[in-house]
Order: C-alpha cells, then sequence, then structure tokens
C-alpha cells in the first residue's frame, strides 16, 4: 500500500470529491444544516483546524476506512465497502444519541445521515482506487472545514 498517492491518484480523487461536495451542498442546504455563515473569529477557527484534521478526519477514516474496510474486505469487497459506509453513516447518530455534543439534532437529520452516506461511499472508493489513507483524510478534513468554518456548522 502507498503511503502518499503521486499526483495522478490525487488528481482522480478530487476529481471524484467536487461533485460528491456538490451532492452534499444540496442535501445541507435543503436539509438546512447547511448555510453561507463565515466564522468571524479567525483564532478559534484556526484552533479548529487543527484538531478537526485530527478528530474527526484521521481518527474516523483510519478506522472506517483503515481498520473496518480492511477487516470487512477480508470477506468481500463489494459488501465491506457497502458495509464500511453504512457504518461510518450510523456512528454519526450514535455520537448524537450518546455523547449528545451540540451538534446532536444535525446528526439525526435525513438529509445529514443521506450525506454522510455518500461521502462513505465515495471515501471509499477514494481509499481503494488511490491505495491511501491521505486522500481521504484530506478530503473528509477539508469538508468538515468547510462545513464549520464558512457554512455554519456548530463550533464545540
Amino acid at each position: 500500500m502507498k503511503v502518499w498517492p503521486d499526483a495522478g491518484r490525487w488528481k482522480a480523487a478530487f476529481a471524484i470529491a467536487l461533485p460528491t461536495a456538490a451532492i452534499i451542498a444540496l442535501a445541507g442546504f435543503l436539509g438546512g444544516w447547511l448555510r453561507f455563515d463565515p466564522a468571524t473569529d479567525i483564532p478559534s477557527a484556526l484552533t479548529a483546524a487543527v484538531i478537526l484534521f485530527f478528530i474527526p478526519a484521521l481518527v474516523e477514516e483510519l478506522v472506517f476506512r483503515g481498520v473496518l474496510l480492511s477487516w470487512l474486505a477480508t470477506y468481500s469487497q463489494r459488501w465491506g465497502s457497502w458495509l464500511s459506509a453504512f457504518l461510518f453513516m450510523l456512528w454519526h447518530p450514535f455520537q448524537a444519541l450518546t455523547f449528545g455534543p451540540p451538534w446532536s439534532a444535525i446528526f439525526l437529520q435525513p438529509s445529514f445521515l443521506f450525506a454522510t452516506f455518500i461521502l462513505g461511499i465515495v471515501l471509499t472508493h477514494i481509499r481503494i482506487v488511490s491505495q491511501s489513507f491521505w486522500p481521504v483524510i484530506m478530503i473528509h478534513w477539508l469538508l468538515v472545514l468547510l462545513w464549520k468554518l464558512l457554512f455554519g456548522g456548530p463550533f464545540y
């Protein structure tokens, strides 16, 4: 497995991620959990950027596209991919119902769950095709960062 993908794999990953981001944005605007509302507190935004890289991007990707996908793919790559994406989607309402973060209501909305499932499918595909965690970590991080810093996503 490659640690760092070549330029072609990065380009392919983002070519898949951009239309996916548009689908997620449509679901978010229609569902009301996305709205243009840029963050104005720059120090908090920078702190959030660092935290969001590690949690959720790095940790969730290592769990769902790393450990779970690898384990499930030993039985069936196709079903393992779908199950990994489905478990990724279910993780979000599980967080809402157990940890109760301030954004719990968003994590329970059907449009958010749809967007999360689509993201899970696409990140799983990118992980398999790129043979690297880095594109999925970066894409996950950028999407959450955009949500939090530009589109009204709740801060901690």
